[in-house]
């Protein structure tokens, strides 16, 4: 099998969409529930083309793909629905109720707002294609079950990264899905670091992660960009490290350090995972959509701390 194939489990695959060439950033899982598949997040419009060759090769076709589950809205995540919905017309998408109607009117919200913030990178990510509206399944409890064949998944609304955020247990493995409500993982340098983007709620984004520990997952599959067993430890490390950098940002906004790359220096000196992650600079065609996320997540607690302090 190819190497933006992987396989992590029986029933479960990651597809990289190498996006701008950017190393372990945007990789989309593929559940197997029998005869049928799941896709976890599609990634943007620009990796359509991308995903579709992929899932071609593993036998997915718009007779057997039957769900699509957007852990949120984000381009990144949802951008290409539209897109990869026009050649798989029957697939059902489950999404967080606030995320309906910008999925079938992206023009406004998801669109002109991911580019007034992203910029260039937004360009990238290309403009998404409106999604028809009897393809969606609203979510509109806090909690929410589903089985799909013999596959049992448990969803929890889990806002901080975003308001609309839910992430999902598939039970029979005991593994959470969490998109971005735990951060970003990244493999080859075995680090944890926050996403964050702005406006983050630190209080929002911890108690999340609370609700997901009474889960008790054994793995956490990390929308950026990792598989991980040890759910527990990673995500109890994450409450501390998001405690550290509310922190360390904060100390550095009363310095008068404004610039986000200087603030990552900071942040280096009491995160091991910002400062493995920041030292990639040398590496800008691999890591360099992690690198803008680490500046995003900083940007994010900038935000909060201003927030908190004008209040």
């Amino acid at each position: 099998m190819e190497k933006n194939i992987r396989q992590l489990d029986e029933i479960i695959w990651q597809l990289d969409l190498k996006v701008n060439n950017d190393k372990e950033f945007i990789a989309p899982y593929l559940i197997k529930a029998n005869d049928d598949y799941i896709i976890v997040d599609v990634g943007p419009t620009c990796g359509i083309p991308e995903l579709e060759r992929q899932l071609g090769i593993l036998g997915v076709n718009k007779d057997n793909l039957k769900y699509v589950f957007l852990t949120h809205i984000h381009l990144d995540h949802s951008g290409g629905l539209g897109t990869l919905l026009k050649n798989f017309p029957s697939t059902q998408v489950l999404v967080h109720r606030r995320g309906v109607p910008h999925l079938v009117d992206p023009e406004k919200v998801l669109w002109q707002s991911s580019v007034d913030t992203l910029g260039w990178v937004a360009e990238m990510y290309e403009k998404p294609e409106p999604v028809k509206e009897e393809c969606l399944v609203s979510l509109n409890e806090k909690t929410y079950e589903i089985k799909v064949n013999d596959l049992e998944f448990n969803w929890i609304e889990t806002p901080g990264h975003a308001s609309h955020h839910f992430s999902f247990m598939l039970e029979n493995k005991k593994i959470m899905f969490c998109g971005d409500a735990v951060g970003m993982y990244i493999n080859s340098l075995n680090i944890l670091v926050p996403t964050t983007p702005q406006p983050y709620r630190i209080e929002s984004g911890i108690a999340s992660i609370k609700s997901m520990m009474e889960k008790k997952p054994d793995s956490l599959a990390f929308a950026h960009h990792a598989l991980r067993e040890s759910g527990m430890s990673l995500m109890s490390q994450h409450i501390e490290q998001l405690e550290v950098w509310k922190e360390a940002v904060s100390n550095s906004l009363e310095k008068g350090i404004q610039d986000e790359e200087l603030i990552a220096k900071e942040l280096s000196k009491v995160d091991y995972g910002a400062g493995k992650l920041f030292s990639q600079e040398q590496h800008p065609g691999e890591y360099g959509g992690l690198r803008r996320a680490l500046v995003s997540s900083i940007t994010g607690f900038k935000h909060l701390v201003e927030t908190e302090k004008a209040s």
